[in-house]
């Protein structure tokens, strides 16, 4: 008698642990998760920005490049900042759609991995 009752109590603290981790879980995941995701997704745009160095390469357009000051090399490092800059961008464009598709991927995954399991095991088609 004993032994059963402690099979029943350790199956119904199982199936209860395993509902409670779940539904938690899915909290988690649209609430502390998804600050997470999108702190790390802000880090991510700001560590691209600090390996392109985009806005330093703005911010010193119109100074010459090397230190030197004729009208020459003024034009040929206005030109090539452009160009820079120019390229830069597209790798952060790049960069930020990256981190963008990501942060989205993490708010569209649990709600697809559930509508598969519904539709496949047929209880989708049940429920509508």
């Amino acid at each position: 008698m004993i032994k059963q009752n402690l099979a029943i109590k350790s199956l119904k603290f199982v199936f209860k642990d395993i509902v409670f981790d779940l539904a938690y879980w899915f909290f988690w995941w649209y609430t502390t998760g998804l600050k997470k995701a999108f702190l790390r997704m802000l880090d991510t745009i700001n560590q691209a920005n600090d390996e392109l160095g985009l806005l330093i390469w703005i911010k010193n357009i119109f100074i010459p490049m090397y230190g030197q000051r004729d009208v020459q090399s003024r034009i040929i490092s206005f030109v090539m900042r452009i160009a820079m800059i120019f390229f830069r961008s597209i790798a952060f464009f790049f960069w930020l759609m990256f981190a963008a598709i990501l942060f989205l991927f993490w708010i569209i995954v649990p709600v697809f991995i559930i509508f598969q399991i519904l539709y496949n095991t047929g209880i989708w088609g049940k429920l509508w």
